[in-house]
């Protein structure tokens, strides 16, 4: 909002709750020199006054080598869980399969993985090379 002092009936732009955008609203109520209640021109919704340039900071994103020391971190325990297995030994993924805890799986998509727990009545986890997916299977 700009320095300009405003008054109850003049036009002033702001965020509307019913357009999700902002638009021209009348002023319908003022507390001290502050816009308090506003009328979409556009919906004829009544709403507190929204400024329509949000105030908050952009959040700081995480650094890549901390993203890169988790995928790391997730690799090296995919290798330790399944460094006894074998491809040739693993299972060929299914929706219908009947699966135990410990056993390999080869996933068409994640490729080689164990199964780290099941779930009635349909669910396993199952660690893979890019961490620990959600996948659907029978119970064995």
């Amino acid at each position: 909002m700009s320095d300009k002092q405003y008054t109850a009936g003049e036009h002033i732009l702001a965020k509307c709750t019913k357009c999700k955008d902002a638009t021209n609203h009348t002023i319908v109520a003022m507390v001290d020199d502050k816009p308090a209640k506003v009328e979409c021109n556009t919906c004829n919704g009544v709403h507190k006054y929204r400024n329509p340039t949000p105030k908050k900071a952009a959040a700081k994103k995480k650094t890549t080598a901390t993203k890169a020391a988790k995928i790391n971190k997730i690799e090296t325990e995919w290798e330790d869980l399944v460094k006894n297995s074998d491809l040739d030994s693993a299972t060929k993924y299914s929706m219908k399969m009947a699966v135990k805890v410990g056993e390999s799986i080869n996933h068409p998509t994640f490729g080689l993985g164990q199964v780290v727990s099941v779930t009635k009545p349909n669910k396993m986890e199952v660690y893979f090379r890019d961490g620990i997916k959600l996948l659907r299977c029978s119970i064995g």
